[in-house]
């Protein structure tokens, strides 16, 4: 009797186990979350593609939090081989490192398992796509539509240009693109006062609806205590783009007033200044701006870097050569920017370094140096160069063009919306 129980119970377990193991050999490779009738018109977008892929199998999911996307396809069913393809093909077009949560992504594949496309969305701004062409994984950028619109906005300052623009404003972008174009001009952490009026004609982009970021400022006007100062953005036929006032003048000098935006000066340009760390008196042949450390230092003006390396008690010290005999030194870094070396070129505004400690300090700060012609100069006194003007064969097209963005300008009462276009 027992040995009867002992055949029954073995028989039953290798039932279960014949089950569980037919389960597992006849698992699909993709998983049919969703079975749909693919239209042709869907499989034309690949032409490599037969016709007679009619049903398939489409899921899709999101990015979690600390999950990579390779273990969001794990637990779609993916095979781990398919999933390191897959993967590969795509770091080329994306850092597959900077997909974050809440991120999209979509699979398509045919009935006997085959990859048709996949499909991956990075927030409102980036797509990529990864398509099986004759048996290869291809990954390619999807350009995103965005509806560029054309707006207009107008206040008073009350308080400040930060805090009456703000509630105005979608982000701070659009203040702080404002406020440089008058940077040269206005110095807006101090001199805005009560009853100061502003202007500008923007760009700004959206999809679906949905803010996603400012294009550039048209047009702006900033009226202080009777004095009027208008900014017209224009692009000659060589691409070359900048605001000039209603003459046709740059509003941007040649330097800029200081190599970082976060600064409180610390010592001043002097010829015999009291040492921090050797208490004596000294020549002190730059301005010294306190920032914390690693604030991003950048290049005064356009010019080729001469020297990058260490300098006594400068530390870490970048030296540029600019047009006309200008030549800046940023002391104190704690870092260089990647690109920068011997030899480099660098623009007006590109990021050069970091404000740190280096050399003979007693806290982080930018030791920032100008030399005209071999001498050095206060740079906070120094007669700044401006930009180019527009050219004079370009005049008739700016004249035409800056009428019309002053009509606009003189329009406007309140929050306007003028155009819009994809």
């Amino acid at each position: 009797m027992r040995k009867v129980a002992k055949i029954a119970r073995s028989l039953v377990f290798s039932i279960v186990l014949f089950y569980f193991l037919s389960l597992f050999f006849t698992r699909p490779l993709l998983p049919p979350t969703v079975q749909k009738t693919i239209p042709n018109l869907l499989l034309e977008e690949n032409n490599a593609f037969s016709s007679e892929f009619q049903l398939g199998c489409i899921f899709s999911g999101t990015i979690e939090k600390n999950q990579p996307l390779a273990i969001s396809l794990f637990k779609k069913g993916l095979p781990s081989e398919l999933i390191s393809e897959l993967t590969r093909s795509l770091s080329k077009v994306l850092d597959l490192r900077k997909c974050k949560p809440g991120d999209f992504f979509s699979l398509l594949a045919s009935p006997d398992h085959l990859l048709l496309s996949f499909e991956y969305q990075k927030g409102l701004l980036e797509r990529y796509k990864v398509v099986n062409k004759e048996g290869d994984l291809v990954a390619y950028s999807v350009p995103v539509k965005l509806t560029r619109i054309v707006k207009g906005l107008e206040g008073e300052i009350k308080n400040s240009l930060w805090e009456d623009m703000r509630g105005k404003c979608e982000n701070p972008e659009l203040i702080m693109k404002f406020s440089d174009i008058f940077a040269w001009q206005i110095d807006f952490l101090n001199e805005p006062q009560k009853g100061d009026r502003y202007k500008l004609i923007y760009e700004e982009y959206e999809k679906d609806g949905r803010f996603v970021s400012y294009g550039e400022i048209l047009a702006a006007e900033y009226e202080a205590s009777g004095t009027k100062y208008d900014a017209i953005l224009y692009q000659d036929p060589e691409g070359q783009a900048d605001y000039f006032d209603l003459t046709g003048k740059s509003l941007r000098k040649a330097f800029l007033r200081s190599p970082l935006n976060y600064r409180r000066i610390t010592s001043t340009f002097s010829a015999s200044r009291l040492h921090p760390v050797f208490k004596t008196y000294r020549p002190h042949y730059g301005v010294d701006y306190a920032a914390p450390y690693g604030t991003p230092v950048v290049s005064s003006a356009n010019g080729m870097v001469t020297f990058a390396g260490w300098k006594r008690g400068l530390g870490r010290t970048i030296e540029i050569r600019h047009a006309n005999g200008f030549m800046t030194s940023y002391g104190h870094l704690s870092s260089f920017a990647l690109k920068i070396s011997n030899g480099a070129r660098v623009t007006q505004g590109e990021i050069i370094g970091r404000v740190g400690t280096s050399g003979i300090t007693t806290g982080p700060h930018l030791d920032y140096r100008c030399m005209v012609s071999g001498r050095y100069v206060n740079p906070l006194k120094m007669n700044l160069p401006s930009a180019r003007p527009v050219k004079g064969n370009c005049l008739p097209d700016f004249n035409s063009k800056k009428e019309n963005l002053l009509y606009a300008l003189n329009l406007l009462t309140n929050e306007l919306t003028f155009a819009s276009a994809e």
